[in-house]
């Protein structure tokens, strides 16, 4: 008889189950959903010395992370339904997914893990994830952003990953893929199976979490700390404080402004027409932003969504939170934090933002260049 994808991480990756962990509370995010904060704040609070380590396992394979996403993106590639680019994993060779068994393995109580990249598995990617933690019960935890903050945020990321493909484009896949519902049959489109959110959980209830609840990151102007204590709660793992440490804009993944982001498109174009690998670009856009950008005193308005778009994501918010009040998963937080509202605005910069932003980076570049010389 055949095996299934699930089966065979079972297989592989399963061992001494009296020992194992008795509870896994699985982050899964997805991006842009405060993932990176609550993983620097558990990091902290185990180099801190606030957290057992076996809780929130930073070390594996001599190699501190602030996330999972390697051993997970293993055990999943186990089910050979990865529904990620595979150049992005092309190392994975199993081992990282062995440390992280092991890992909690050795943990004499719940263990959290993270990696935001799980919540665009499909269905098969998802059981073999679960399957390889079992006889331990398995709670996943779902953090959603409204839309209107997501899909911006999602296009400044694929900027700073390197990318060239413009606002506009960006948008209008979008609006095909949700439309043909294409990404449920093809694994390379994967932004909407993270983001309908009431699919996601069901999916991870379909394959067998023990439970699945969603967490909602409250809008601007909430305190920092919100998600974090909505986060808490669900986890159920007393050893976390309820007031988190501080974490720098920096180290949180602090969002870009909209004239920044346009900025960094324009260099990724240059990058790309002169040969510029993109790893040598994501280099340089780190330098800029904590050196350059972060300092300004004036940065700017967030990237948001042009005004023609406004209406529309409206609409599937709307459609998103009927769909996840009625598939009867936990929500913790509000469900009036995913909604959006068209506020008349365009959150596209002028070109005079933009002007000011590329010209920060260029002073920035002549300082660097003086500081060569000097």
């Amino acid at each position: 008889m055949a095996t299934s994808g699930a089966e065979r991480a079972t297989r592989s990756f399963r061992a001494g189950d009296a020992d194992m962990a008795r509870r896994v509370v699985l982050h899964i995010g997805p991006r842009k959903t405060a993932t990176t904060y609550l993983q620097r704040v558990l990091q902290a609070l185990v180099l801190e010395g606030h957290l057992d380590p076996t809780v929130y396992p930073i070390v594996t394979r001599d190699r501190t992370d602030h996330n999972h996403v390697p051993g997970l993106i293993d055990l999943a590639r186990e089910a050979g339904a990865i529904g990620l680019q595979e150049d992005a994993w092309r190392d994975q060779d199993g081992s990282d997914a062995q440390a992280l068994v092991d890992a909690v393995l050795a943990a004499p109580g719940p263990v959290i893990l993270s990696a935001e990249a799980l919540s665009v598995l499909p269905a098969e990617g998802a059981r073999a994830v679960i399957a390889a933690f079992a006889p331990a019960a398995v709670d996943v935890v779902i953090t959603a952003r409204d839309l209107g903050r997501v899909i911006p945020s999602s296009w400044q990321q694929h900027m700073r990953n390197g990318n060239f493909e413009s606002y506009a484009d960006y948008l209008a896949l979008r609006v095909e893929e949700r439309s043909s519902r294409v990404y449920e049959t093809e694994l390379r489109r994967g932004f909407w199976r993270a983001y309908r959110y009431a699919d996601l959980a069901l999916r991870w209830q379909a394959a067998g979490a023990q439970s699945v609840s969603v967490v909602t990151v409250p809008g601007a102007g909430a305190p920092v700390d919100t998600v974090w204590r909505r986060f808490i709660e669900v986890a159920g793992v007393p050893e976390l404080p309820e007031v988190p440490p501080a974490i720098t804009d920096d180290r949180a993944n602090i969002s870009l402004t909209g004239a920044e982001t346009f900025a960094i498109y324009g260099f990724n174009l240059a990058a790309r027409a002169s040969g510029q690998g993109r790893r040598d670009v994501r280099s340089s856009h780190r330098a800029l932003i904590r050196r350059g950008w972060l300092e300004r005193p004036d940065r700017g308005a967030r990237l948001g969504l042009p005004l023609d778009m406004q209406p529309l994501v409206a609409q599937w918010a709307v459609e998103d939170c009927t769909a996840l009040a009625a598939s009867g998963v936990s929500v913790v937080g509000d469900l009036a934090d995913l909604i959006v509202v068209a506020d008349g605005e365009d959150g596209v910069p002028n070109a005079d933002e933009v002007a000011r932003a590329a010209g920060a980076a260029l002073a920035l570049r002549g300082r660097r260049s003086q500081e060569d010389d000097d």
